[in-house]
């Protein structure tokens, strides 16, 4: 893989890291089993990345409803002469006010994040100076059909404000896959260990994946959380598992003649006006794995996160066809005898901290390389040629919603850490927001 396309992975990983770290448990409640410790924070991932990533804050906590007091006798304050024994005996009277309804787009994220290679520091570092600045905006809509199913849609647009090396224009926006994902949240709750998990589509949006010829991909997400059962620690244990099975219409990458005119009156790239032409590059992707975990550590309990991610990704590419070469001496047939496993790792660490209700500022560093180089010695995962520095914002849109329209409600600290990684819970319904 080239480093361009390396790079916009591992662009793409590190925002994923930096919600998916934080949020990576967004999807596993507390709900019917004894709360997290005090102050800890559940994580929760969304699958492949960085997905950090983890990387989700929800509706307000449901209030049981209060029984209704009972009138008092006609002997009482209320049926005095006093005005004021009469006002509080009304009150007493009064129902409790109604909960706020949990929207049905509840935990809705929107996420912007600008990095840049740390070799873009450096000139000296590479043989030609190639500095990578990018643009990362994530909108990542969730639609709750029941309070324990919900459908998840991510779509990426990234930027390159430097010269690019895989795009046609300077500048130009490129979208990612669409992703969606239904979830079933606490699929098992058992002492602080939860289990999140869902079926995955993917929709061929990016070029990438159109010169690939991609019909769509199917798979799975899946999250294992862990809150040690300690109040000082805080600390917590993930694991991300998914897996995708891309199909395609042929086996190698294409061009798109319509995509490769000239623009001067010249000749297309493919000869004939052919719909498309091999590239003799990479044999398509036909099965992605991503395995990894994250600690995740809140400090002070409430606002600060620190996380550390590790992920390995093979990929499994299609073989080749076997092919019949003439030579002076007779036909040869050639059959594909590699194994076609392309390894990849990404590292990254994340701080993070809540400084308002409905925004979480963060700063990371990752990296995303093959695992061997070259050479076919291991490479380092902590460092690699497009290794970056980054900063997120995550803005909850349904709680900024509802500040603006002024239907916010007061939370402690804890309650907003634990609502935004999906820890929240309700207590009448005894689910998960």
């Amino acid at each position: 893989m080239s480093s361009p396309f390396r790079f916009l992975l591992g662009a793409l990983l590190v925002s994923a890291c930096l919600v998916g770290s934080r949020a990576a448990a967004q999807d596993a409640p507390d709900a019917g089993t004894p709360a997290a410790p005090e102050g800890s924070t559940a994580p929760a991932s969304d699958g492949e990345t960085t997905e950090a990533s983890t990387d989700e804050t929800a509706a307000p906590p449901e209030v049981a409803p209060a029984t209704t007091t009972a009138a008092p006798p006609a002997d009482t304050a209320a049926a005095t002469d006093d005005p004021a024994e009469g006002e509080e005996a009304a009150a007493e009277e009064a129902p409790p006010p109604a909960p706020p309804a949990k929207r049905f787009w509840r935990n809705s994220l929107f996420l912007f994040t600008p990095s840049m290679t740390t070799r873009t520091f450096s000139p000296d570092a590479q043989l030609t100076y190639d500095p990578t600045v990018s643009l990362n905006m994530r909108v990542v809509p969730r639609f709750y059909l029941t309070d324990t199913l919900f459908l998840r849609v991510r779509q990426d647009l990234n930027v390159e404000l430097t010269n690019s090396n895989f795009d046609t224009y300077a500048r130009q926006p490129l979208l990612s896959d669409t992703v969606v994902d239904l979830m079933r949240p606490a699929l098992v709750n058992v002492e602080g260990f939860v289990v999140t998990a869902g079926l995955r589509v993917t929709l061929p949006v990016s070029i990438a994946s159109r010169y690939n010829n991609q019909i769509a991909g199917t798979g799975f997400v899946a999250n294992l959380s862990y809150a040690i059962p300690s109040e000082s620690l805080h600390l917590n244990i993930l694991f991300d598992v998914s897996y995708t099975h891309n199909w395609t219409s042929t086996n190698v990458p294409t061009f798109f003649s319509d995509a490769n005119n000239r623009g001067d009156g010249g000749t297309t790239i493919c000869p004939g006006g052919a719909n498309g032409c091999p590239t003799g590059w990479f044999t398509n992707v036909s099965d992605a794995f991503l395995f990894g975990p994250t600690l995740l550590w809140v400090p002070d309990g409430e606002k600060l996160n620190i996380s550390a991610t590790y992920y390995w990704l093979p990929r499994l590419a299609l073989p080749l066809g076997t092919q019949t070469v003439d030579t002076a001496t007779g036909s040869v047939s050639l059959t594909d005898a590699e194994t076609h496993w392309r390894m990849f790792q990404f590292f990254g660490v994340s701080v993070a901290y809540d400084v308002l209700p409905w925004m979480n500022l963060s700063a990371s560093y990752g990296t995303f390389t093959t695992q061997l180089s070259p050479n076919a010695k291991l490479r380092n995962p902590l460092w690699g040629p497009d290794t970056t520095v980054s900063m997120t914002a995550v803005v909850t849109l349904d709680q900024l919603y509802e500040l603006v329209a002024g239907d916010a409600v007061e939370l402690t600290p804890e309650q907003l850490r634990r609502i935004r990684n999906g820890q929240a819970t309700a207590p009448a319904a005894r689910q998960a927001f």
